[in-house]
């Protein structure tokens, strides 16, 4: 009996960490699209992934970010979808990975604003 409820146990720490370590769109985990920059065609920093939106189903549909902008001017915070984005490594961390937009700035300033929540 004990090893059955030590498995239960190990399993219950150890399926949440599996399920964080999978991919869950354009090829990276949740934490990974979550701690990302945004970047433009050219490779430039423009801001950062805020949250990763999912449906019911739990699929991955779009992301919130966070667009830099010059102070005194508040950032642009908007909803991205997957389809005008793509993954590539980070050039200053290697390991981590950029999320890179062909959108221009005034395409990404345009999209309505949005909360983080």
């Amino acid at each position: 009996m004990k090893p059955i409820v030590l498995a239960g146990l190990l399993a219950a720490c150890v399926l949440p960490t599996a399920a964080a370590a999978q991919p869950v769109a354009l090829g990276l985990t949740r934490l990974q699209l979550e701690d990302a920059d945004l970047v433009d065609a050219k490779g430039r920093e423009i801001g950062e992934v805020e949250r990763v939106l999912v449906d019911a189903k739990g699929a991955v549909t779009g992301l919130i970010v966070e667009i830099d902008r010059p102070d005194p001017t508040p950032d642009h915070i908007a909803r991205i979808p997957l389809t005008s984005l793509a993954a590539i490594p980070d050039p200053d961390e290697p390991g981590d990975f950029d999320i890179q937009t062909q959108l221009t700035i005034d395409d990404l300033l345009a999209l309505p604003a949005t909360s983080v929540r």
